[in-house]
């Protein structure tokens, strides 16, 4: 079984209007880096954003891709890639979100579209990182290539994620010398004499899955390297995710109002967490929001930081199995206001 390394929501034909402002909206999942679970979300948030009146005037482009090593098909399992880290998915990413502007361009005839970075669990990292570097190249070379206006990160995990109640068991098993090797061929010796569409209908019933989700994970077991890659990202994660590494450039809470135009973006991120998450430790997630964050709404105050939220409800972390619908919901509101924003600057 084979699933799609990105996935792409252009304009409706309707409203491809002459004097619209494009807006590319770029989404970095998590681990594991299936671009497909998110489907149903960013299917989603193209509908709710199409039709929101306050933005009749704006054409999105929602685009995701998945992490590297989860694109393999089971024609290269003779030809396996090197396993991935979190550096090397960073630089991976990066390049895929700029072959993305440019494909815009091309199909918008050369315009430029304003960029809004979206992330989930571990994507939120890459996510920082990409505007720490988008940033850094613009002082080098003294413009920017793209308007980097937002980010919404969902679920982060940007601190200490070995502390969480899920990353402390995680972290011990994948001390163990040769973890993902092993449990790639657990998972594989388990499940090679089993059909795939068999499986499939098994991850259905056993995960309770949606067809989506249970599709995609069928196609993570029976990858070459996908599991393999998964558990060998994770380890990167709980040895280069701990202290907060960003400086105020990033944060903006010593930003005044006004500044990131031309530049890229200070104060339009969006963070929000479970109330509940077990790849988050409370109090690292608390001291995050006290440190660095404004818990109101996007309506910005004298501090001019983050809008840091934590969900009221039981959304779980992997929202993107069958909470899709509510998350978008909530991502278009952060959308119009970072919009918003943008355009009192």
């Amino acid at each position: 079984m084979e699933t799609r390394t990105k996935l792409y929501y252009d304009p409706s034909a309707g409203r491809n209007k002459t004097n619209a402002q494009e807006y590319l909206i770029f989404h970095i999942p998590g681990n594991p880096g299936l671009i497909p679970y998110y489907d149903p979300f960013l299917s989603t948030l193209h509908t709710l954003l199409e039709s929101t009146p306050a933005l009749r005037n704006s054409n999105f482009h929602i685009c995701g891709h998945s992490l590297l090593g989860f694109e393999a098909s089971a024609d290269d399992a003779q030809r396996p890639p090197e396993l991935a880290g979190l550096e090397r998915q960073i630089h991976f990413i990066n390049g895929c979100l700029y072959d993305r502007v440019d494909e815009v361009r091309q199909k918008t005839g050369g315009i430029t579209p304003k960029v809004i970075l979206m992330g989930h669990s571990v994507g939120t990292y890459m996510l920082l990182e990409i505007i720490r570097r988008h940033r850094k190249q613009i002082e080098v070379v003294g413009h920017q290539d793209f308007d980097l206006i937002g980010g919404i990160l969902l679920f982060p995990t940007i601190t200490h994620i070995a502390r969480s109640p899920s990353g402390i068991v995680a972290s011990a098993l994948l001390r163990i010398p040769g973890s993902a090797h092993i449990g790639s061929a657990i998972v594989k010796v388990l499940t090679y004499c089993i059909p795939t569409d068999f499986l499939n209908r098994l991850v259905r019933l056993i995960m309770r899955f949606p067809e989506h989700a249970a599709r995609t994970t069928t196609a993570l077991i029976k990858s070459p390297i996908g599991v393999k890659e998964a558990l060998f990202l994770a380890k990167d994660e709980m040895d280069m995710i701990t202290h907060d590494k960003w400086g105020e450039e990033i944060w903006g809470a010593a930003t005044d109002p006004g500044t990131n135009k031309g530049d890229t973006i200070h104060s339009n991120l969006v963070f929000f967490w479970g109330s509940h998450d077990a790849w988050v430790a409370q109090e690292t997630r608390d001291e995050l929001i006290r440190a660095r964050g404004y818990r109101d709404s996007l309506k910005k105050s004298d501090d001019w930081k983050p809008t840091m939220l934590i969900d009221k409800g039981k959304i779980p972390h992997g929202f993107c199995l069958k909470h899709s619908e509510i998350v978008a919901d909530y991502v278009r509101e952060w959308v119009e206001a970072i919009i918003d924003n943008d355009n009192e600057i």
